[in-house]
């Protein structure tokens, strides 16, 4: 279903849930008004309870007039029973139960009212157009300011696309012979020369496996689903696709035609009449162009782009885990660790949770060509909003774990060497740069048969129409977005570059995000080696780093010369050499609040505005990085006053109050005051506007967060004394049954540090832990408690009383009266920034 589609479906069900909505309330209002009559009339105290209990009894209407987390009314019915024939039973209590009811009916019709104010509300927002990013100006908003944003996003567009037309079709000229020289150089000793030939047998092996395989059913639904997740058709060819998993017989023909097009692959080529290329916004503010891709075209480049790069990962692993690569750390010799099991008996095994065990499991799992998938259900898009169950290595997640290793990797280098030299480096315009002459001469070069580089080279040089351009041109330069193939394109140039590094910095390893690069070391000199063999590299091949998002920092001594002058961060965040730690970057923040102001003056309902105010504040919180010991609590702080800032200044009529803000809009739309605060924060799926609120996710875990993170490995290098201390008290204890005469040196025992130490893994480890929630004291009367989110714990434990007391019942709205799962599922539905 498409998203206009499922719009209009969910504005019928809407319709027709709020005319019986309006018919439930006007009866519930009428049924509760005439029983507190009846009950006013009444001078008996029991008599008056009698009433309510039997009124509330016979009620006929949809649902029942007491909360659910009230006492039942049979226990009502059991205390009037006693009333009625126990004399010791007074009247201040048979009125204080009537009064209970009276309050619990006034609940009723409130719950009823702002059932009505919800359905209100979703309407509002399906006739807005923000449900489906279109639509007139808002009303009472500046038209001219609105205008000129669109007026920007356009012009912006129109400079971005004809930027990346000059890329894409001029074609850029390299040196294949000095490349494929460069690379043999490259792997030109022994140990190298034999990964290179097992490489490239498993390469040329697989392409005539490929050549002559065929797709099954089964392999169809993890394509259809490994495509829908790079976003890259359009949303009605997506929806289309969808629907292709709901039919076995669908998926069969499929399937059938796929494997027709493999057969003829030889023949295949790009239409003649171009593919239409379509400029996307994000909501960095960047525009990127994606071709709208037939969906037969779409699934077979995605199915030979996943299996050539399942391919080409697992070949290049092997590489990684030869003799060829090295290691930056020296590992203990053999006479060494037999020392060491002779002095201390250490148990190799317990080497496994060394720092450098864990380092190495971490560099090939989570950060060793994050882009290429292990087999063809382990997609890996390069997004800027994660995907619900998205992995640590994936999309942004990787970002963050890469952010924690490098705060932690930081405290360890300036508690061992007193410094840590760190650089990021960034690729200008990767993908629409890369030169086709670099790309086949490196996949040529690993061993592709003459076939498969036919076929890319023929895939390669597209046929693309750009909005305004009558006649198609042929790409010259560059990869299209989001297809497999070319991620495996840049991974493909960029493997040589990390294993160049590699080789010519002494082991040093390239954290690197596809064109995002990353490196620390305590020795300068190794990172000045690795940016001069990026650079040559860069320079040979033919791509070019972007000097404005490249940068190095040095903590603890100055910074090399040889080393880019510029900022290292990600997101808002910026490395301090001073502090030693990440820190918010509040120029680039500001930018950004001057964004949203605009992307929240063009909602034009209250949904609509909470919807763009939600995803803007989580794109916020994702670029802060997450609250974890290695960041310290001073980062936690950092971050909650940022985001104080930004209420103040985005709210600034409510001196930063979001709910009064809210509250004002609801008023001047609906002319309803004095809705409670509560209300904006509770859960769509309880009736709530669904808020979030940033400030709140961090407090729940701030005081968990560790105060000086800087603190850890120096308490470590004292435990190694005490233990060192105690290890040589244990040898001097059994003296005599060896041949040495005096224990180990304290210099030799503490060699392993970072080889054989499982107590430095402990700390290594646990300091790029996420700090964890408290535990909340449980809400009475909350039978979804321990389902709940710890934000949504707090978030009930705060305004409790306010909402029960106003709804007599945490649940403010009954969900068979409004559609509120439908709604949850749209909202979560992208926003088009440029709408």
């Amino acid at each position: 279903m498409t998203t206009s589609a499922f719009g209009q479906t969910l504005q019928y069900i809407t319709s027709i849930k709020l005319l019986e909505l309006e018919r439930q309330r006007t009866a519930c209002s009428a049924y509760v008004d005439a029983t507190l009559k009846e009950a006013s009339e009444v001078t008996d105290s029991i008599a008056r309870l009698e009433v309510l209990v039997e009124r509330i009894r016979d009620w006929t209407g949809l649902g029942t007039l007491l909360p659910s987390s009230s006492v039942p009314l049979s226990s009502y019915k059991s205390w009037l029973h006693q009333a009625k024939n126990d004399p010791s039973l007074s009247s201040t209590q048979v009125d204080a139960w009537s009064t209970s009811l009276e309050t619990q009916l006034h609940q009723a019709t409130t719950r009823y009212d702002f059932a009505k104010l919800f359905g209100d509300l979703l309407d509002e927002w399906l006739k807005s157009g923000d449900s489906l990013n279109t639509g007139s100006l808002p009303e009472d908003t500046v038209a001219t300011d609105v205008e000129a944003d669109v007026k920007a996003a356009r012009e912006e567009r129109v400079i971005q696309q004809q930027r990346i037309s000059e890329l894409i079709f001029e074609a850029k000229p390299t040196d294949t012979a000095a490349i494929t020289a460069y690379l043999e150089n490259l792997f030109s000793e022994p140990d190298a020369a034999a990964a290179l030939t097992v490489l490239r047998d498993t390469i040329s092996a697989f392409g005539d496996k490929l050549r002559k395989g065929t797709v099954d059913s089964d392999d169809m639904r993890a394509l259809i689903n490994s495509l829908i997740s790079r976003d890259l058709l359009s949303p009605e060819k997506t929806s289309t696709i969808k629907g292709f998993l709901d039919s076995d017989v669908i998926i069969q023909e499929v399937t059938s035609v796929l494997n027709m097009q493999l057969a003829s692959l030889d023949t295949w080529d790009w239409p003649e009449e171009g593919v239409h290329v379509d400029m996307r916004r994000h909501l960095s503010g960047k525009y990127r162009a994606y071709m709208d891709n037939e969906i037969m075209q779409a699934l077979l480049l995605q199915y030979i782009g996943m299996k050539w790069s399942a391919t080409f990962k697992n070949a290049f692993r092997s590489v990684v885990e030869s003799g060829a690569w090295k290691r930056d750390t020296t590992p203990l010799t053999r006479d060494q660790l037999k020392r060491r099991q002779a002095f201390l008996q250490e148990n190799p095994r317990s080497y496994g949770n060394s720092i450098e065990s864990l380092r190495k499991k971490i560099q090939l799992d989570k950060f060793f060509l994050t882009q290429l998938p292990t087999n063809i259900e382990a997609e890996t898009p390069y997004d800027e909003e994660p995907k619900e169950g998205e992995n640590p290595n994936q999309g942004l997640n990787a970002q963050q774990v890469l952010l924690r290793l490098v705060s932690a990797e930081t405290h360890l280098k300036k508690a061992l060497h007193g410094s840590c030299t760190i650089m990021r480096a960034d690729l200008e315009w990767f993908g629409p740069s890369l030169p086709h002459d670099s790309i086949l001469a490196v996949l040529e070069f690993f061993g592709m048969p003459d076939l498969w580089l036919n076929f890319f080279k023929k895939w390669l040089g597209a046929k693309l129409k750009f909005e305004g351009v009558s006649e198609p041109q042929t790409r010259a330069r560059g990869v299209p977005i989001a297809h497999s193939l070319s991620v495996l394109c840049g991974e493909a140039i960029l493997f040589g570059m990390d294993f160049a590094v590699n080789q010519c910095a002494g082991g040093l390893y390239v954290y690197r995000i596809y064109d995002d690069f990353w490196f620390y070391s305590h020795d300068a000199a190794a990172c000045v080696a690795a940016w001069k063999e990026m650079r040559k590299y860069a320079h040979l091949v033919g791509i070019a780093f972007n000097m404005k998002k490249t940068g190095s920092v040095c903590i603890g001594s100055e910074l090399d010369l040889a080393l880019p002058r510029g900022a290292v961060g990600w997101g808002f965040l910026v490395f301090d050499s001073v502090k030693g730690r990440f820190v918010v970057d509040q120029e680039a923040v500001d930018m950004h609040i001057a964004e949203l102001r605009r992307q929240l003056a063009s909602a034009k309902s209250v949904f609509g505005y909470v919807n763009a105010l939600n995803k803007y504040l989580e794109f916020f919180r994702r670029n802060f990085g997450q609250p974890s010991h290695c960041f310290g609590r001073a980062h936690a702080d950092e971050v909650v006053q940022t985001f104080a800032r930004i209420y103040r200044e985005v709210f600034a009529e409510t001196d930063g109050s979001v709910v009064k803000h809210i509250q004002s809009i609801v008023e001047k739309h609906f002319e309803i005051k004095d809705v409670p605060a509560g209300w904006c924060f509770m859960p769509v799926s309880e009736g709530g506007l669904g808020v979030i609120n940033p400030i709140v996710d961090l407090l729940t875990v701030r005081d968990e967060v560790d105060e000086e993170p800087s603190e850890a490995f120096a308490e470590q290098i004292q435990k190694d004394f005490v233990a060192y201390k105690s290890a040589e008290g244990v040898w001097l204890g059994g003296a005599g049954e060896g041949t040495d005469k005096t224990f180990m040196p304290f210099d030799e025992y503490i060699l392993g540090r970072e080889t054989v130490f499982y107590t430095w893994g402990n700390v290594w480890q646990r300091l790029q832990n996420v700090a964890s929630a408290r535990s909340l004291h449980q809400v009475a009367g909350d039978a979804k408690w321990y389902n709940r989110s710890f934000v949504d714990k707090w978030v009930t434990a705060v305004y409790e009383e306010e909402i029960k007391s106003r709804f007599g019942d945490l649940k403010i709205v009954e969900p068979t009266l409004i559609p509120v799962g439908m709604l949850s599922a749209f909202r979560s539905a992208k926003i088009a920034w440029d709408s």
